[in-house]
């Protein structure tokens, strides 16, 4: 009997409001700190994502440039690179520049409207 009536103080004591008022906070507690790493998780989970894109961007980007060099490292493509970059030819070639009539107009308009501070002035008198 005596053994029962501890069993029933140790439940009466278990099941008090404060007891549960304390284990709810508890709980209310881990709850927050769970949805936090959740919340840090799917942050993390976003920038390794970013980080892989940005990674295979560099990848593709030494790709690129590995097989650039390897191109540049040929007399071909030294030969291209010059010719691309400082429009120059070989003996005996020529070469014919084609000029579009409306990009002419517009450098022709853009170089006659510039004027200097002073050329301003001059032309109020």
């Amino acid at each position: 009997m005596i053994e029962f009536q501890k069993k029933k103080r140790i439940k009466r004591i278990v099941y008090s409001p404060i007891v549960l008022l304390i284990l709810a906070i508890i709980l209310v507690i881990l709850i927050r700190g769970v949805f936090g790493v959740y919340k840090k998780e799917k942050l993390s989970l976003q920038n390794l994502n970013q980080d892989k894109a940005e990674l295979q961007k560099i990848v593709d980007r030494q790709n690129n440039l590995v097989s650039s060099i390897e191109y540049l490292k040929t007399e071909q493509g030294v030969e291209d690179e010059i010719r691309s970059k400082f429009r120059v030819v070989k003996d005996g070639e020529k070469i014919s520049v084609i000029v579009d009539d409306q990009k002419a107009d517009i450098i022709d308009i853009a170089t006659t409207t510039k004027k200097g501070f002073w050329s301003s002035v001059f032309n109020w008198f």
